[in-house]
């Protein structure tokens, strides 16, 4: 008897997994058109049940202690629990993509793996926008940061982070960080201004265009550059209440910047 109860008892179990597997994909894919769920991601949510949400605090309350600690590396580890138990709020893939791309990457001092880390905050931000396919903040974080975090200006080993990125994901920054700010807008974001994101969007054109004429691609620094005056000629008819930012004086560094870059066009065909 004792057997057949276990049986019972095992069978009710995997049954209970397989319905929920389903009922979360189907969830899933009537409101991405594609499914994006893990199936092992059901089994802490299964077995927690009920206590799932006192785990989640308790963790959240270590991830905040450990952050204060700067103990990052342990933060890891909890970020990671959470995002499994929580994949669909987007502050943890934020919380964690952020503590990995800066605080771990600062710890260390080899371009190497400094960089190793700035990837998997990337990676893990990008594992969180698929998902959370809707969701404008997480999208502008990971926009800013294919911003932020190749700048020359600010980190000596930016031209590594974006050498790297290209042989190791074929992607650009700068065109990444532009398609992530352009699907923010896009979603409507919640903690960010969209007077801001679309600045944003102009400085990202801008910047790419002053890399692009460093490397030599002055056809392709051109093109964001003109680019870049579009974004902001825009930005100054649909809102004409800034009166803070100084587009005109942008626009006409950039009309400067086109002459050039035009004159150099020209000489190339001689």
């Amino acid at each position: 008897m004792s057997g057949k109860r276990y049986i019972f008892l095992l069978v009710l179990l995997c049954a209970i997994f397989f319905v929920n597997v389903c009922i979360i994909s189907f969830r899933n894919t009537s409101r991405t058109k594609a499914i994006h769920y893990d199936p092992t991601e059901s089994i802490p949510l299964l077995l927690l049940g009920s206590f799932r949400g006192i785990a989640v605090d308790f963790l959240w309350a270590r991830a905040i202690a450990r952050h204060e600690e700067k103990k990052y590396y342990e933060l890891v580890t909890i970020n990671n629990l959470i995002a499994k138990l929580q994949p669909n709020f987007p502050a943890v893939w934020i919380f964690q993509a952020w503590n990995m791309a800066y605080n771990i990457a600062h710890e260390w001092d080899a371009p190497q793996n400094k960089w190793k880390w700035i990837h998997n905050g990337l990676s893990f931000a990008k594992k969180g926008a698929i998902k959370n396919p809707t969701s404008g903040d997480l999208f502008f974080e990971l926009g800013y940061m294919y911003l932020h975090l190749f700048d020359q200006r600010i980190f000596k080993y930016a031209p590594y982070y974006r050498e790297h990125l290209k042989k190791e994901d074929g992607e650009d920054n700068y065109e990444a960080s532009i398609y992530w700010l352009r699907r923010s807008l896009a979603n409507d974001p919640k903690l960010h201004n969209t007077l801001a994101i679309e600045r944003t969007i102009c400085h990202a054109l801008w910047h790419a265009a002053l890399c692009a004429e460093k490397e030599g691609n002055f056809d392709r620094a051109l093109q964001y550059t003109e680019s870049a005056m579009h974004e902001w000629e825009a930005y100054r008819t649909n809102h004409p209440e800034d009166t803070s930012t100084k587009v005109t004086e942008f626009i006409s560094m950039m009309e400067k910047k086109r002459e050039f870059l035009q004159s150099l066009s020209l000489k190339s065909t001689w």
